[in-house]
């Protein structure tokens, strides 16, 4: 007979006996539109969390992890709790058994089979029909294939591998991909009467480092766990009703002081069996699930009909029928999801067309946000030879913007017939059992296709190469390797990786802990402790981190370069409860019982307290309260900080729609399209601003109706845009921008004009050319810091880091002073020297600047802050004179008063200043648009306005006009070119209009009768400014492109460059001095030399020369006084 009809015959026997057997035994190898879990090459609707609505199957899914407790070399241990609709069989959910409620399982993984135990003997050598099947704890299968070999003895599509254990009552030891081993050896039989089904429940997981975790059971041959304990000490408890009965189910769960509750109710008529009521937290909320009851011929019996969150919100489900294959089973129907919705008024409808010979399955879902429709292989699409692909996503189209299309190809893994028992059993792949590859996928977006190719399969389904090619010149193909251990059964981890932008090569040790990776020739090392914990990193430079004392997978001690020590404790569930850094400063850390952070203790000062309800969050320290309200999905709704308030809507799929302005009811609203991008923005003063897409391009129509386009590379992923291109309203200023293979930016190209970057063999940025001052090289070390800049004649600048990869000094060309810094071990700056200034730095323990000092020029200066419990600036001790400025503060830390200068100021929500009452009786008014934008500018005492300026804008923000009703001197109008460039006004003086080239230089400008105009030489740079036709004023440049000499003046720099000279060789030449941070320290004019005090923020806060002592003060970083004595 021949071989391949001899197949057939022996398969479609095993099928007439297979038709025989009662329906709970078909369900091991389950039928193509009953297959439970997450299956890789599909795509799911899941805008819930936790929620997989399939739209291959209808079937819905839901995923939760209820513990979760970390653990030493990444092997972490999870309790996941599943629901699977298609688990419950609506005509007998007694079939189903669980320990957890019909529908749901909890387990660690197990191995099913039908019939019989003899699981590693292959008594049926043609057909996988009486195979065994991989369950995972997502509810998940994958049938096993005998490989013909002994190792492995048996594979899934997915690798993973299953070997026989022949001690003790055998079993199956399968392991995963990435090397994590499960002994499946504890047998129960499920039930099911004559023809029982068995399973092989997980005892003992090892991970490839050797860690392990076991789970205990209450008796032999019983599903029911009792505790699962790992290797580093970890532990998790069960408990139950009705232990050791038909009836037992799962009550609670316990582990690091964490209980998750589990409630039941009963079924009606059906013995022994519950439905999962309620599952409580340790926080006391609960999620809760409703169910139908038995709804005869109407669909949907026994399954969930709704859920409700632990904030309240609920989402409910309608079931219906749908019949998959009418011509060869018409009694066979599936129960599927209908319709989906909300209860804040989501819907979303589902609708089902079974395929036929040459057509796919369809499902078309209508959601909140648009239509999406799923095209799959089907089975009646599908003929013998092509099982394979049946359940593939051949398309996904998301309203008419977006369509994604697959392309398939298969690796053989066994020699195996394959088929699926139930409504479509005919249908046989003859001798050869199948994974499916993807091979090409497209997204069509807005017309440009973007595609990706994967070729050179390696024996494991892993892709040797990666085609892509998008819009705009985006196209690129990757190389890849793996590292692959078939000993440990580590056969998808990614080795290497490169194309013509590129490359990364990683080694591996013994057990796939990452050694070494090299990014363009940049290498970072690593070591491992004997459980895969990682003791050492090696970064680029030779910096070299040790890590020890593991617990949860947590370093409790670091050591690093520099002398830098850092100690943690970490609690039992995995959470870091307390950190001493380098400074010697302790940190402590208090959690809840879903480790969410409720404290945090600070080295001094007010502590933090966040307390968590149903839909609130409420964080305080000291006086300062911010209560974040949820709605019932867990979305934020509004945020009261100090009592501003802010409030936001969401839809149905958790997009933003509306954000309000703080204090306020109006805000800025959104509208999104299918594929979640925004697609228009308006203001809370009605104005509008529209974006559109088209292939690879975004066109943004401003609030005054103008458009500017945005171009955009992409390569297999329209999501990875890299932008080429910017076209304006005004056509001269259009850019373009060129890229290398890597995506970085080498040239941007404006009005005729380039500037160019240029990158060495690892990317690093390492040339800069613009045409005004040439190419300035820059030195790169292996971390990327920048060691050396060389511009024009300067000469070199070099730089020098510490083992922390902290600037450490300067070293400048010439007579330019070098410069060092030092740093405590928090990465605080210490002090800043040069051979002309020294500044140093005091922190408080919570790292707070309190004193600063400068030495420059042989004058001495210092200042202090002080901070309140919050660690808000509460006041300033000015240098010399040891005066001090307080600050009287609300919760918010804005200041309110500054006794002896201000009596009050008062703040618009939005923490603008709305109002200052001075020391001397002026005030100060400033009023707010709906845009935010200042309104309004009013200057009065004793109700006498000085100033009352009204400002009024266009619709995208720019300034139109100043009217002042107290001196109209300062009336005035403007406006603004297509982009936002000033090019008109009109004022007490005249009318006056401004001219740009398209690089935004200033050509021309006039006010009344004045005009002047601006020359440019070939480089770019200003070169003359003629008044009216008068003589024109030249300029002229050094190398580093300083401006250096006009017709009247010159000036002269230093290598930095700092100004060191103005008008050197007139008759009245000024001098500066800097210090090693470039803040000036002091000017020396006409032989009288003024010294000056820069604050670490950048202020002015005092100045001293010729016997008189100035002191600046400010408000919110605005100065807002000044104080003058005599010293």
């Amino acid at each position: 007979m021949n071989p391949a009809i001899k197949a057939i015959a022996g398969s479609l026997a095993l099928l007439m006996t297979m038709a025989a057997w009662p329906v709970h035994s078909q369900e091991v190898i389950p039928d193509f539109y009953k297959d439970p879990g997450i299956q890789p090459n599909r795509s799911y609707v899941n805008q819930g969390f936790g929620e997989f609505i399939d739209p291959f199957t209808g079937a819905l899914q839901l995923h939760y992890v209820d513990i979760h407790l970390p653990g030493n070399g990444g092997f972490d241990l999870k309790v996941v709790r599943s629901y699977n609709s298609t688990s419950v069989e609506p005509t007998n959910p007694a079939l189903h058994e669980s320990l957890a409620g019909v529908g749901w399982n909890i387990h660690f993984g197990r191995v099913l089979k039908s019939r019989e135990t003899s699981i590693c003997f292959n008594k049926n050598s043609q057909t996988v029909a009486d195979n065994p099947v991989l369950e995972l704890p997502d509810g998940s299968r994958q049938l096993l294939a005998f490989t013909g070999t002994t190792a492995p003895l048996l594979i899934t599509t997915q690798r993973w591998r299953a070997d026989c254990i022949t001690s003790g009552a055998g079993g199956l030891a399968v392991t995963s991909p990435d090397g994590t081993r499960y002994d499946m050896n504890q047998l129960v039989n499920l039930g099911g009467g004559p023809y029982p089904t068995y399973a092989w429940l997980t005892s003992r997981i090892t991970d490839r480092n050797g860690n392990y975790a076991t789970i205990q059971y209450a008796a032999a041959a019983s599903p029911q766990i009792s505790s699962v304990v790992t290797s580093d000490g970890r532990s998790v408890q069960f408990f139950y009703a009705d232990s050791g009965m038909a009836s037992r189910r799962i009550t609670a769960i316990s582990a690091a002081g964490q209980t998750y509750h589990y409630a039941y109710q009963g079924i009606s008529n059906v013995r022994d069996k519950f439905q999962l009521g309620s599952v409580t937290r340790p926080d006391g909320l609960r999620w809760i699930y409703d169910y139908n009851g038995n709804l005869n011929n109407t669909p949907g019996s026994h399954i969930m009909r709704r859920l409700t969150y632990p904030q309240g919100g609920s989402i409910g489900y309608q079931y219906g029928f749908v019949h998959f294959d009418t011509q060869a089973n018409p009694a066979s129907r599936s129960t599927v999801v209908m319709a989906k919705s909300t209860s804040t008024g989501g819907h979303w409808s589902f609708s089902y067309a079974p395929g036929r010979p040459g057509a796919h399955d369809v499902t078309t879902v209508n959601t909140p946000s648009g239509t999406v429709t799923y095209r799959h292989i089907g089975p009646n699409y599908s003929s013998s030879g092509s099982v394979w692909m049946v359940g593939l996503l051949a398309s996904k189209s998301l309203g008419g913007s977006q369509t994604e299309t697959y392309t398939w190809d298969k690796q053989k893994i066994s020699s195996e017939n394959n088929f699926r028992p139930g409504a479509f059993a005919t249908k046989v792949d003859i001798g050869e059992f199948n994974a499916p590859l993807l091979a090409e996928r497209t997204i069509t977006r807005d017309n440009a296709s973007h595609t990706t190719r994967y070729s050179n399969f390696d024996t494991y389904g892993n892709p040797g190469t990666i085609s892509e090619y998008g819009p705009s010149g985006g196209n690129r193909t990757t190389s890849l390797s793996y590292y692959v251990n078939p000993s440990k059964w580590i056969v998808r981890q990614l080795q290497s990786e490169s194309h013509a932008g590129g490359s990364i090569s990683r080694s591996f040790d013994g057990n796939g802990n990452m050694t070494s990776i090299t990014r363009d020739g940049i290498q970072t090392r690593h070591a491992y402790d004997g459980q895969g914990n990682l003791s050492a990193t090696t970064f680029p430079r030779g910096l070299t981190h040790y890590y020890g004392g593991y617990r949860r997978g947590i370093a409790q001690s670091e050591s690093q370069p520099e002398g830098i020590s850092i100690s943690r404790t970490v609690s039992d569930a995995g959470n870091v409860t307390s950190e001493t850094r380098g400074d010697g400063s302790t940190w402590t850390y208090g959690y809840d019982g879903l480790n969410r952070i409720i404290s945090v203790g600070y080295p001094a000062g007010n502590s933090v307290r966040i307390s968590h309800g149903t839909t609130t969050r409420t964080v305080s320290r000291g006086a300062l309260t911010q209560t974040t309200s949820f709605n019932g999905f867990g979305q934020p709704v509004s945020v009261n900080h100090g009592g501003i308030v802010r409030s936001f809507s969401v839809d149905a799929l958790g997009r933003r729609t509306f954000e309000s302005n703080p204090g306020t009811s109006a805000g800025t609203a959104y509208r999104h399209d299918i594929l979640d991008r925004v697609m228009s923005i308006r203001h809370a003063d009605g104005s509008t601003q529209g974006i559109g897409y088209g292939p690879a391009t975004r066109a943004v129509v401003d609030e005054r109706g103008l458009t500017t386009t945005y171009r955009y590379r992409a390569y297999g992923d329209p999501d990875q845009p890299l932008l080429m291109a910017i076209s304006t309203p005004e056509p001269s200023t259009n850019l373009s921008i060129g890229r290398n293979a890597r995506g970085l930016v080498t040239s941007v190209t404006q009005a005729g004009i380039t500037r160019s970057y240029g990158y060495n063999g690892s990317y690093q940025l390492t040339s800069i050319t613009h045409p005004e001052t040439g190419t300035t090289s820059l030195g790169r070390d292996a971390a990327g810091n920048m060691i050396s800049r060389i511009t024009g004649t300067v000469g070199t600048i070099q730089y020098r880091y510490d083992g922390h990869n902290r600037l450490q000094s300067i070293s400048y060309p010439g007579s330019t002073p070098d410069v060092t810094h030092s740093y405590d071990r928090a990465h605080r700056l210490l002090s800043t020297a040069t051979s002309e200034a020294t500044r140093r730095f005091t922190y408080d323990r919570n790292g707070n600047l309190t004193r600063e000092e400068l030495a420059a020029g042989g004058f001495n200066w210092n200042a202090g802050y002080s901070y309140n419990g919050n660690d808000q600036l509460a006041s300033i001790t000015y240098p010399l004179s040891g005066s001090t400025v307080s600050y009287t503060l609300d919760s918010l830390g804005r200041p309110t008063a500054m006794p002896g200068y201000i009596s009050s100021a008062s703040y618009w929500p939005s923490s603008q200043i709305q109002r200052i009452v001075y020391a001397n009786g002026v005030q100060s008014e400033y009023g707010q648009n709906a845009r935010l934008l200042p309104a309004s500018f009013a200057t009065s005492r004793q109700g006498s306005y000085f100033h009352r300026s009204i400002l009024t804008y266009d619709r995208t923000g720019n300034l139109t006009s100043v009217r002042d009703t107290a001196d109209a001197d300062h009336d005035r109008t403007f406006g603004y070119d297509g982009v936002h460039r000033l090019v008109s006004m009109v004022t007490p003086r005249g009318r006056g209009s401004i001219s740009y080239s398209g690089s935004g230089d200033i050509t021309r400008q006039s006010l009344g009768s004045e005009l002047i105009d601006y020359r440019y030489d070939s480089r770019y740079r200003l070169s003359s400014i003629t008044v009216n036709g008068g003589p024109a004023n030249h300029f002229t440049y050094d190398t580093a492109g300083n401006f250096i000499q006009s017709s009247q003046k010159s000036y002269t720099y230093d290598a930095v460059p700092n100004l060191l000279c103005a008008d050197c060789w007139g008759n009245s030449p000024i001098r500066y001095a800097y210090d090693g941070d470039q803040k000036r320290t002091h000017t020396t004019k006409a032989g009288v030399t003024t010294y000056e005090f820069h604050g670490v923020h950048g202020n002015l806060l005092a100045e001293y020369g010729s016997g008189q002592l100035t002191e600046y003060i400010y408000l919110n970083g605005k100065r807002i006084a000044q104080k003058v004595s005599a010293r």
